[in-house]
């Protein structure tokens, strides 16, 4: 039985005052609450998203469904599974530590993760994806110095060795000043020491940003390109599905002609999205 009251408090500890938003939440708990099996697959759900050392989650990466994670369900569902993570977000920030400053970025980040898609992307409900990286920040997974985020990982992709490294995200819309970029490598050596205890960190990255077929479109001035000289970057997955999100911020796209033109990047890549041509992520280890 999922509490009302829980739920009212959770959006008020992230800052969520839309009314509209709020009445939608509570009207997806009392459905909910009416489901007995519904219930139970959310009890089990919640183990996974909210033990930082539960590593099944990563296998929830490749479900874009709703209805294949909960069953038959109103897709508002996944706002109250990223609510129900608040109390476990205040005992990880009591847990270590975090500063004033970090407490502020991770409810924004969370916050983030239960609107944007509703209310600037005009989605149905927050994406799979959405939720899962909210369970990152609740978790505390992850950091968030000046420009750049930094994930803890338990396993090294490069070497496929269990290995405890850093995992480097860049915030959408972020513009990647190499000076903005540096300055927050360095200060996260003391951070992650500071909140981790981890020293002599390797650091990587995975992004469609280092993607060789991406990198080849671009001009030396790019700041992109002035960014992945930092990586020796091998190839990796194919990337198409990141493209549409970050490029695009079109998820669902299903016809590749409809796909916006706004940028020399756009356009270049719209092209070859429409002729099926390779796009791999890129995987890089950070040249220190």
């Amino acid at each position: 039985m999922i509490k009302e009251d829980e739920i009212l408090r959770a959006l008020e500890f992230y800052g969520v005052i839309d009314e509209d938003y709020k009445n939608r939440c509570l009207d997806v708990v009392r459905k909910i609450n009416k489901d007995r099996a519904l219930c139970e697959r959310i009890k089990k759900l919640l183990l996974t998203l909210y033990d930082r050392k539960n590593t099944s989650i990563i296998k929830l990466w490749k479900i874009k469904d709703v209805t294949k994670l909960f069953g038959k369900c109103d897709p508002f569902i996944t706002s109250i599974m990223i609510l129900m993570g608040y109390k476990v977000h205040i005992r990880n920030m009591n847990k270590y530590k975090l500063d004033e400053n970090q407490i502020i970025i991770h409810k924004r980040r969370v916050k983030e993760t239960l609107l944007n898609d509703i209310l600037i992307r005009g989605y149905k409900s927050v994406r799979i994806s959405q939720m899962l990286w909210a369970s990152y920040f609740i978790n505390l997974r992850i950091i968030e110095v000046g420009i750049l985020q930094y994930e803890v990982v338990n396993n090294n992709p490069l070497t496929n060795k269990d290995e405890i490294c850093i995992k480097m995200h860049i915030p959408r819309k972020t513009a990647l000043d190499i000076d903005k970029v540096n300055e927050s490598i360095n200060n996260s050596r003391k951070e992650l020491y500071k909140y981790f205890g981890i020293e002599n960190i390797n650091y990587y990255m995975e992004s469609w940003m280092l993607s060789l077929d991406v990198l080849k479109l671009l001009n030396n001035n790019s700041n992109i390109l002035v960014f992945s000289k930092l990586f020796d970057i091998k190839e990796g997955k194919d990337c198409k599905n990141d493209i549409l999100n970050f490029v695009f911020e079109d998820c669902y796209c299903t016809n590749y002609e409809n796909l916006s033109e706004k940028t020399y990047l756009q356009r270049k890549l719209k092209k070859m999205l429409i002729n099926n041509m390779d796009i791999r992520i890129g995987i890089g280890k950070l040249i220190n």
